[in-house]
């Protein structure tokens, strides 16, 4: 009797296994994000009149993605900048124009939006371009010229 009950036991868990193996394989094959951080590309420039300050987005959690109906907008604190978002929504661009000045008192700013609507979400970022301030040094050697 002990016998025929494990194999029983078995083949219950195997049904089972099988069942959530079909419901996963059913459900979309992507999750919306949750968040995103953007980082300024590795050669920062500072947020000044000429510059084109690219970010690029990383999503959380790992493993979202956007669905095909994504919608991303990026909308500027400065009337004079336009920035855009490239087709993936991972990738900012902002050019400043040779107008352009930042008030420290209100810092310069880019608000960027993503939504779907097949998936109800929503995320939004604030990009913030600092100027990198300078260490100050720690120490000096001079050297004799003359």
């Amino acid at each position: 009797m002990s016998h025929h009950r494990h194999e029983s036991d078995n083949q219950l868990l195997y049904d089972i296994k099988g069942l959530l193996e079909r419901i996963l394989h059913r459900l979309p094959p992507h999750r919306f994000p949750t968040s995103i951080t953007f980082k300024e590309n590795t050669m920062a420039l500072p947020p000044v009149a000429g510059n084109t300050l690219v970010f690029t987005g990383t999503l959380a959690p790992a493993g979202a993605t956007f669905p095909s109906d994504a919608v991303f907008t990026a909308v500027s604190s400065d009337p004079t900048v336009s920035p855009t978002v490239d087709p993936t929504g991972l990738i900012v661009t902002i050019p400043l124009p040779e107008t352009f000045v930042d008030n420290p008192v209100s810092p310069f700013n880019v608000v960027y939006t993503a939504t779907s609507a097949s998936e109800s979400g929503s995320i939004t970022a604030t990009i913030t371009p600092s100027v990198p301030v300078p260490a100050f040094p720690t120490g000096i050697t001079f050297a004799q010229t003359t």
